[in-house]
């Protein structure tokens, strides 16, 4: 999950999630550098299961937020689709066309 958001984020979500996204990082680190990871589980259970929660949430708020743009998108298309106004030909008569 957690390179599934690093690796959908576009260029523009990125500044919106720095925060959480800091927070992920930060909290894996201490499990890269404190943990063992063949040592005492009751330790490494609890670590796994608060980092999953962080990350799903923000998996889950990162896809809302995508769902969102979509959305957004149908609503502007179906508007690109359909005219404001329609300009219709006024006949002239043929002293105002010379």
């Amino acid at each position: 999950m957690y390179n599934h958001i690093l690796s959908t984020l576009l260029p523009v979500e990125k500044p919106l999630l720095a925060k959480k996204i800091e927070r992920i990082n930060k909290e894996i680190q201490q499990g890269i550098v404190e943990y063992k990871w063949n040592g005492d589980r009751k330790q490494i259970d609890p670590f796994i299961q608060y980092n999953m929660d962080i990350v799903t949430d923000v998996d889950q708020l990162v896809k809302k937020m995508k769902d969102n743009v979509k959305e957004m998108q149908n609503f502007m298309h179906q508007w690109a689709d359909k005219k404001l106004f329609e300009r219709r030909n006024k006949p002239f008569p043929p002293e105002e066309v010379e």
